[in-house]
């Protein structure tokens, strides 16, 4: 019996930055959610062995995500100097994977974002993030759940901040895919390949 060959896989390019060019960091005002009980289909990302896959493709998904009839991704309005994402590596070989997690700053403490805070609390969900360079990043996906830790914070002195902090955490296998597909929203549907969006009824 032929012992079996691992297929070689080069798929390492060099990581350039040109001097001079500017990284900007941050979020863009806005995060979209939608609870993972009205997605009926996922993107894929690529895998290793699968033709004309490159280092950059390896971590953007292929695809739209398939939503339930009427079901739509829903905007929050996020503080951009409040919110982030990160990605860290966690485990070990040959089963390392990433924890994926966002904190999304709203401002307000009103009767909407305490009944997000109810309902979010205890669902499995999947939200998207723009970069500030234009870019959607995933946090979510099918194979684990998406923990929500939500709260909020009237503040005390005329000085303090106040309003809701959502902390988004879940494991994935790789850091905070990135989205170039159609995201259908309450106000349209973004290609968010480019940024722009159709209008509903336009």
């Amino acid at each position: 019996m032929s012992k079996k060959q691992c297929a070689a896989v080069s798929i390492y390019e060099s990581l350039e930055h040109c001097k001079g060019e500017t990284v900007l960091p941050g979020l863009r005002p806005e995060a979209y959610c939608i609870s993972k009980s009205q997605i009926v289909s996922y993107p894929k990302l690529p895998a290793f062995g699968d033709e004309g896959a490159t280092m950059s493709t390896m971590a953007v998904y292929k695809g739209d995500f398939g939503l339930a009839a009427d079901a739509v991704f829903h905007k929050i309005d996020i503080l951009d100097s409040k919110s982030n994402q990160t990605s860290t590596s966690q485990g070990e070989k040959p089963s390392k994977s990433f924890v994926v997690s966002a904190t999304l700053k709203y401002a307000g403490n009103n009767e909407a974002a305490a009944g997000f805070c109810r309902v979010a609390n205890a669902d499995d969900m999947i939200f998207i993030v723009r970069q500030r360079d234009g870019k959607f990043r995933v946090i979510g996906n099918e194979m684990f759940d998406t923990n929500v830790n939500p709260s909020q914070d009237s503040g005390m002195a005329v000085t303090d901040e106040s309003g809701t902090t959502i902390e988004i955490s879940t494991t994935d296998i790789c850091p905070a895919p990135f989205y170039t597909g159609k995201l259908k929203t309450e106000d349209g549907t973004v290609d968010c390949a480019t940024g722009t969006i159709e209008v509903t009824g336009a």
